[in-house]
């Protein structure tokens, strides 16, 4: 997941040592990077305050029901792939207060639309 060739943006920030190990601590525990515990409690905090997460819809590339690559810009496919966008959604009903969204699934295809599955597990299953 922390692949560069992913995310085009660095963001850095300074932090005391202490906040440092809390969140190298809290991401293990997540099986997640350090990276992505702190990209994903930025997502659910902008959702929770209902803003929007990137501005701009990700598309996948489809040829012959496989699924090729992922953009932010289709461009046109001369192998006669389609772009569709992708759809987030969770494996049950989310709220922030009560649960943690974990790294997504596998893109899927399901049917003529991709779909992005985030689980959902409730927060005092955190050190289960």
């Amino acid at each position: 997941m922390d692949d560069p060739t992913t995310f085009e943006q660095l963001i850095q920030f300074r932090a005391p040592a202490n906040l440092s190990k809390a969140i190298d601590k809290a991401a293990s525990q997540r099986c997640q990077s350090k990276s992505d515990y702190i990209r994903q409690a930025l997502v659910d905090r902008l959702q929770a305050d209902g803003g929007s997460l990137l501005g701009e819809q990700q598309y996948c590339l489809v040829i012959d029901g496989e699924l090729i690559a992922t953009s932010f810009k289709p461009a046109k496919d001369d192998r006669g792939g389609v772009w569709l966008p992708i759809e987030n959604e969770d494996n049950q009903p989310f709220d922030p207060a009560l649960h943690w969204r974990l790294k997504p699934l596998p893109l899927r295809l399901d049917g003529d639309r991709v779909v992005r599955t985030y689980p959902v597990v409730a927060k005092c299953q955190e050190h289960a």
